[in-house]
């Protein structure tokens, strides 16, 4: 796609149409999962899931911290016809930065889930249908932030098609695989942390075709200035 010169139309509905699928699929994971875990649990596992809600938003919001940070600043200077390695400079820093934050979030969730839980308004009855939620969750939990990292980056590196299709191919999973793991395998909520960790996951190795395709120009390289950056 040629941003400058291609027309207008095209190019927006393209992105348009991987913006709305994204976004629609995140509203459908959510709806979903307290829809099965509610059919199973009652009032109580709604509840448990509304509490466990803002530790995704917290994960969310780390991916895009870096991962829409990065990718402007990455597509700016692509734009400008500068240097590639300075572009991936920016994606190299992104790609630490999320380590980094990963890294403490994971410690954070794994050792202090409870309370965690508790501070989001977990009661006694709750804390347990919730922590048996996260048990899967925890051992993928970097793949949810460098999700929405990649995605970022992928949109601005003319693969905006390609991000979509990460994030429709880990929702559908996890659409059948709640059903799947809830009810047939009767695992309950257990089993809808089981489903959105494995469609996670899903994406993730879908996402990782954008490095062996042809579109691909993002690379790890070693970035100067790394703090100023």
């Amino acid at each position: 796609m040629d941003f400058l010169n291609g027309k207008i139309r095209p190019i927006y509905f393209k992105y348009l149409t991987a913006a709305f699928g994204s976004a629609l699929i995140g509203s459908i994971y959510s709806v979903v999962d307290m829809a099965m875990v509610g059919q199973y649990h009652g009032p109580n596992g709604t509840a448990a899931l509304a509490v466990v809600a803002p530790i995704w938003n917290i994960i969310y919001s780390l991916g895009l911290l870096m991962g829409i940070g990065g990718s402007v600043i990455f597509s700016t200077i692509k734009g400008k016809n500068s240097e590639e390695r300075s572009a991936n400079e920016f994606f190299t820093i992104s790609v630490i930065g999320s380590i980094i934050l990963v890294g403490l979030a994971w410690i954070i969730i794994i050792f202090f889930d409870k309370q965690l839980l508790t501070l989001f308004g977990s009661s006694s009855d709750l804390l347990s249908l919730g922590q048996r939620y996260l048990l899967p969750i925890k051992f993928v939990l970097p793949l949810f932030l460098f999700n929405q990292m990649f995605a970022a980056y992928l949109r601005n590196d003319n693969d905006p098609t390609r991000a979509t299709i990460v994030v429709l191919s880990g929702g559908i999973f996890n659409i059948f695989g709640d059903y799947f793991f809830v009810f047939v395998l009767d695992t309950g909520i257990f089993g809808a942390g089981l489903a959105t960790a494995l469609g996670t996951t899903f994406s993730f190795g879908v996402m990782m075709t954008h490095f062996i395709s042809k579109k691909n120009t993002l690379k790890l390289v070693r970035p100067r200035q790394i703090l100023k950056k």
